[in-house]
């Protein structure tokens, strides 16, 4: 097989040569780059049973912590210098690789590690850290992340509404957070979905950062969660905040509610200024023709109802129910607005991708 394609991804945080086989049966390769260049377990055996005599020998006899230090013989040690992933169809491979070095033993009260011998463990502990974050018994995880489906858009939108939808895990409960944008003319899409374990200010950081590095919005629409707030305050993100006024209805009494009325009535048409109150007339902002979609986050919540028709299981992994409900937000910005643009450029080759995520 010659090599067609190579390109460099991020998995769990580690980054990831990504090698692309071919012709005939096509395999992925993934060869985690975790330790420098000049790592020790990168250098050649014998350079590092040299440098490991070198130390015994300054040291040995030595005092260390009052204790004296001596050498008595060698002992070969193996450590995991790195691993590869490889995937041949849905068969998922993980390759260990090995290396062997004779270094010398050093006694006092009780063995003695020497300074290389500890480096070596401690750049093990990292490649051995960074298999068990990508392993699983049946690649399931590995999968989920590797077939992960971005969210690409392609507007600028200038209003963003966001929500939280709770979904069930093994003895635990996640929270789906997802980010609609609206533009100026009125576009709906959805611009992001992350699970996380609880609707907390930093989960709000983490959806407002990767929005904002798709577009940069003026106004974020939501129910009263403080959270929010204070993840906008994290972002330094110079947004307007617009609070869900149906939420703030169904929480008010009778008179709350006419007098709500009275004031957006009043701003709408033009008596009060949006400034006198943000929380409650930012909206007006934005296009009359979208003061409907910004009053409140039911955009979202509509998005939400066909999570909740999945009805996520609690077997599911969360990586997988992620992986799900960013294949129905596809689905959901198709059928909302560039369907027909999809099937002019891409014809099947887009829609060919989405079984394999809804499987």
């Amino acid at each position: 097989m010659e090599l067609s394609t190579v390109n460099e991804v991020t998995l769990y945080g580690v980054r990831i040569m990504e090698l692309v086989e071919g012709p005939g049966k096509i395999s992925l390769t993934l060869v985690p780059k975790i330790l420098p260049d000049d790592a020790l377990l990168n250098k050649p055996v014998q350079e590092i049973e040299r440098m490991a005599l070198e130390e015994a020998e300054r040291i040995s006899p030595n005092y260390q912590r009052g204790k004296e230090v001596k050498r008595k013989g060698y002992a070969s040690y193996r450590f995991l210098k790195g691993f590869k992933i490889v995937m041949v169809g849905r068969e998922v491979r993980y390759e260990l690789e090995w290396i062997s070095v004779k270094l010398p033993v050093l006694y006092g009260e009780g063995r003695v590690r020497t300074q290389v011998e500890e480096t070596l463990l401690r750049e093990e502990r990292k490649v051995f850290a960074s298999l068990m974050l990508v392993y699983s018994v049946k690649g399931g995880k590995l999968n989920a992340k590797l077939w992960m489906p971005e969210i690409e858009t392609g507007n600028d939108f200038k209003y963003v509404i966001v929500d939280g939808k709770y979904v069930k895990l093994k003895g635990r409960k996640a929270v789906l957070l997802v980010a609609m944008g609206v533009t100026r003319e009125g576009k709906r899409a959805v611009l992001e979905v992350i699970i996380s374990e609880a609707e907390d200010a930093m989960a709000y950081w983490s959806l407002l950062v990767r929005v904002w590095k798709k577009t940069s919005f003026v106004l974020v629409v939501a129910d009263g969660i403080k959270a929010l707030d204070r993840a906008i305050s994290l972002a330094e993100l110079h947004v307007g905040r617009q609070g869900c006024l149906v939420h703030l209805k169904r929480r008010a009494t009778k008179e709350e509610r006419e007098a709500l009325d009275a004031i957006t009535s009043s701003a709408e048409l033009g008596k009060i200024k949006p400034e006198t109150n943000p929380t409650l007339l930012s909206y007006l902002i934005a296009d009359k023709k979208l003061w409907k979609w910004l009053k409140s986050n039911n955009l979202v919540e509509s998005f939400n109802s066909l999570l909740e028709r999945r009805r996520f299981g609690s077997f599911h992994s969360p990586w997988r129910i992620l992986q799900l409900a960013r294949a129905i937000a596809l689905y959901y910005n198709l059928s909302a607005y560039f369907l027909i643009t999809v099937i002019i450029l891409q014809s099947s080759s887009f829609l060919s991708l989405y079984p394999k995520y809804t499987q």
